[in-house]
């Protein structure tokens, strides 16, 4: 789901496509078949949530330590993190 996240993937079918596109790749990242839409439904049911929240406060501990003392020209006294996984559909002629 990692991967789906940082890709852009919108929906198990794409998911499991963009997966599949590169079988030999497949091998190498513990695969040992095609993935399936199925598998990867029952595989995100049964993950912990805390799972992913403990996945965030990491890379957020790497982000803070790499960002320490730089200048974001953002003007805030405290650290503010925006962590959103939406997609918003924009209409241009309403926001060119």
């Amino acid at each position: 789901m990692v991967f789906a996240q940082l890709t852009w993937r919108e929906g198990l079918r794409n998911i499991a496509t963009c997966l599949n596109a590169k079988p030999e790749e497949l091998y190498h990242l513990g695969f040992r078949e095609p993935v399936a839409k199925l598998t990867l439904a029952d595989a995100n049911e049964q993950r912990d949530w805390q799972l992913w929240e403990n996945l965030v406060k990491k890379l957020m501990g790497q982000a803070r330590t790499f960002y320490t003392g730089e200048d974001l020209g953002l003007g805030l006294k405290n650290t503010v993190y925006a962590l959103d996984s939406t997609t918003i559909d924009l209409s241009l002629t309403l926001f060119p």
